[in-house]
């Protein structure tokens, strides 16, 4: 752990970014977070405050014991706390201190001389231990600098490893993060860490100002989350870092989307659409003016020095009412159709009238509104179709299945399992496919049209294909579990679009009864 080469990340989702509020990880839920995190390169992961249950000492045990990274666990300047940092086997334990005037009256409850001495206590105890320490005074933006300098410097001294300054509330700025690091980092020889709250949007600014200044360590979460506002995003950091200022943090990037979705499914908070670098607008674009511009350039519209292929991510192209030619008839290319200059000019007007109502135009409309236009059959493109649906479900019954449908051209009937009627429906959906089906559900989203117990549901479905192409899909009916079926079938038969394929092996294969196929 070395900041020679570049800065060391220091990830805290699984403690700090557990103190987001309505979130709590199980055991296995850290050991599936820390594994993505060290297989993202993360070279410090703070799994957890043993002293605060024995669940939590065993998952910070746990997580030490399966991961590559150095593994931190956090304590308070209390003995208890040490302790259990220490047995639990973490090699790093990061001990808290408040140093301002506000919370050592009212949070510590005692004096600075008081705190002072439990400081010492503290780091002696961790090093004593033979473990690395990192010494934190809490809330440092609203310490008073000398009082800073000071237990700073006791640290140092009893041999912290490392000092982690901390703007706890998030009311810092660039530059008083600046001045602060500059200020502690005059006053000890000891590597400094920064860890920024987002109160006021500021925690990646805050973050990237402080390495700028002098801080060899960042603390950080996936998808900025933590408490309050959250902490600094990890993915903001580290491309930020990257790409504006050729700072290295040892990070696959390549891998951050991917980590960013698995967070987002474990603790239910969804990444906003917005979120820099990993949201799902991040590489989009629906303005007419931008679409022409990526087509010739992806630079024209983009940051240029970040693409969606460095973090694992993907350009779209959206369509709406600001939608474009250029935009609009590459998606179309993409899906074999090229239609001529009349009935293109016609598909642009009538996307645009749809997204001027506020609908949102998927890959299915567009590809309906072009067949409809362009008067093109394209029944051989279909790899599937639906002819009946029976699902069973109750108290005690495992959710159930089965469907007859025509694939590649021949009729099929297959049968299958899953935690509720959709998802066995699914999994009925994919089986029935057999090898072809190489794809994977991104986007699932339920909406009532109407009230009522006979509302009529409107379902969109987004598939994936591993090449990163996506196609999406929605259909409306009064049965819910009918309306997702017909909106996945829409969805991966436009994936054969996308694919450019009429898939005439897998029919050929179908024919000839090789296709996988299973008959419940």
């Amino acid at each position: 752990m070395s900041d020679k080469d570049g800065v060391v990340v220091f990830d805290t989702t699984l403690r700090d970014g557990e103190q987001m509020p309505g979130v709590a990880f199980s055991v296995a839920d850290k050991l599936v977070i820390a594994k993505k995190l060290d297989e993202l390169g993360v070279q410090v992961i703070e799994a957890g405050f043993p002293v605060n249950s024995p669940e939590e000492f065993k998952a910070v045990q746990q997580v030490a014991g399966e991961v590559q990274a150095t593994v931190c666990a956090m304590a308070r300047v209390v003995t208890e706390d040490v302790r259990a940092a220490i047995d639990c086997g973490a090699a790093m334990v990061d001990v808290i201190a408040s140093t301002s005037a506000i919370q050592m009256e009212q949070s510590m409850r005692a004096t600075p001389r008081q705190v002072l001495e439990r400081s010492r206590e503290a780091v002696a105890m961790i090093k004593d231990a033979g473990r690395l320490c990192m010494f934190t005074p809490m809330d440092a933006t609203r310490t008073d600098p000398g009082f800073l300098a000071e237990i700073c410097q006791l640290a140092a001294e009893g041999g912290a490893d490392w000092i982690g300054l901390t703007d706890t509330v998030g009311v810092a700025t660039p530059s008083s993060i600046t001045d602060m690091v500059r200020g502690v980092a005059a006053a000890v020889p000891t590597p400094i860490s920064i860890h920024c709250h987002d109160d006021f949007g500021l925690a990646t600014a805050n973050t990237v100002a402080g390495v700028l200044a002098g801080a060899s360590m960042v603390q950080v979460c996936l998808n900025g989350i933590g408490e309050r506002a959250g902490n600094a995003s990890l993915e903001e950091v580290v491309m930020a870092l990257k790409c504006l200022h050729n700072r290295d943090c040892g990070i696959n990037t390549q891998r951050l989307f991917e980590a960013s979705r698995v967070v987002e499914r474990l603790t239910g908070a969804p990444v906003p659409p917005n979120k820099a670098v990993i949201g799902g607008n991040a590489f989009s674009h629906e303005s007419g003016i931008h679409a022409a511009g990526l087509v010739r350039d992806h630079r024209t519209f983009e940051p240029g020095l970040m693409t969606p292929e460095m973090v694992g991510h993907r350009r779209r192209l959206m369509l709406g009412k600001h939608a474009g030619r250029h935009g609009i008839e590459q998606a179309l290319a993409e899906a074999g159709l090229h239609p001529a200059e009349d009935e293109i000019q016609e598909i642009v007007q009538r996307v645009r009238s749809l997204g001027a109502k506020g609908k949102l135009v998927l890959s299915a409309d567009l590809f309906a509104i072009a067949e409809s236009v362009m008067q093109k059959v394209t029944q051989g493109l279909r790899a599937i179709v639906l002819d009946q649906l029976v699902v069973t479900t109750g108290n005690k019954l495992e959710p159930t299945a089965s469907l007859v449908a025509q694939v590649y051209g021949q009729s099929r009937v297959e049968a299958h399992t899953g935690v509720g009627p959709v998802d066995a429906a699914f999994k009925a959906v994919k089986r029935m496919l057999g090898q072809s089906a190489q794809y994977e559900i991104c986007e699932f989203h339920v909406d009532a049209i109407t009230g009522g117990s006979n509302a009529v549901v409107k379902v969109a479905v987004t598939v994936q294909d591993s090449q990163g192409r996506v196609s999406s899909a929605q259909a409306a009916h009064e049965d819910i579990v009918m309306a997702s079926v017909e909106a996945l079938i829409t969805a991966i038969n436009h994936m054969l679009r996308l694919n450019g394929s009429n898939h005439a092996e897998e029919a050929a294969e179908a024919k000839a009864g090789k296709t996988n196929a299973h008959v419940a």
